[in-house]
């Protein structure tokens, strides 16, 4: 099963083998966003892909920094402008770690195509800025699945004699599961996860150049933005092609861009 970082690359076989390799990566990290939380320090490698740990404030200005976590990330080209609404946090987060909630690709008036959550990459920085607020953002879903269709006669039925469209983005993590004929509610923690399809403009296979290992990137126009996808190969239905349908479950990464 695909995890957020097979999807750039980084598989592991064992919990040591994971340590060994995060501490390595921590140690070559170069760029620091500090915030009153802590503060970031980030991986970054040619390809894109990104590992951002999260750094206790240290009381010892010569002792060693206190790992309170980590996220994958990938640096990709989107630029979606998003009305944020609300940040939030679960009852594991630690403070480095979030939600952002909001609309995306908001009008004049502040509507948007549809509500999304993400979990923000660089949260502790941003989580106390006044909203709503529309920021631009960049956007980054780590598929769980990706099917290829060449054309739309192969996307899953949504009704009696009706297809999911080759541009939709449902936000599954919005809702909780309900029984048939039961309108959906708002689940009382929200899930950054996304049902979507889009068309793809670019694509490349990557090669993690730690592990060697590689990976999928994609640029997936959607219903009202451009998205970048990552994959972890094994979770590929067919051969990638620009021009072609591609429906994902994802995880979605978000960066403030501004």
């Amino acid at each position: 099963m695909a995890s957020n970082l097979s999807s750039i690359g980084f598989v592991f076989h064992h919990a040591e083998e994971f340590h060994t390799r995060m501490l390595v990566l921590a140690e070559e990290t170069r760029e620091r966003l500090a915030c009153g939380a802590g503060e970031y320090a980030i991986w970054r490698s040619r390809t894109g892909a990104e590992v951002w740990f999260h750094l206790a404030p240290s009381s010892d200005d010569d002792g060693p920094a206190t790992i309170l976590g980590l996220a994958p990330f990938y640096e990709g080209s989107s630029s979606i402008p998003v009305l944020a609404t609300t940040t939030s946090q679960r009852p594991d987060d630690n403070p480095m770690e979030g939600l952002l909630q909001g609309w995306v690709a908001p009008d004049a008036n502040g509507v948007g195509a549809y509500p999304l959550a993400f979990e923000l990459i660089d949260f502790a920085a941003h989580a106390q800025r006044p909203l709503p607020a529309t920021w631009r953002c960049r956007v980054t879903g780590f598929c769980r699945t990706l099917t290829v269709h060449r054309d739309e006669s192969t996307l899953p039925e949504i009704g009696e004699h009706e297809r999911l469209a080759a541009q939709a983005l449902i936000p599954i993590g919005l809702f909780n599961d309900v029984e048939e004929d039961v309108a959906p509610t708002a689940p009382a923690t929200p899930e950054p996860t996304a049902w979507l399809t889009g068309i793809v403009r670019a694509h490349r296979r990557m090669e993690n150049e730690t592990t060697g290992r590689p990976f999928h990137w994609l640029s997936v126009e959607s219903l009202a933005a451009t998205y970048d996808l990552v994959a972890d190969p094994d979770i590929v239905s067919d051969e990638i092609t620009e021009g072609a349908i591609v429906e994902a479950m994802a995880w979605m990464f978000a960066r403030v861009m501004d």
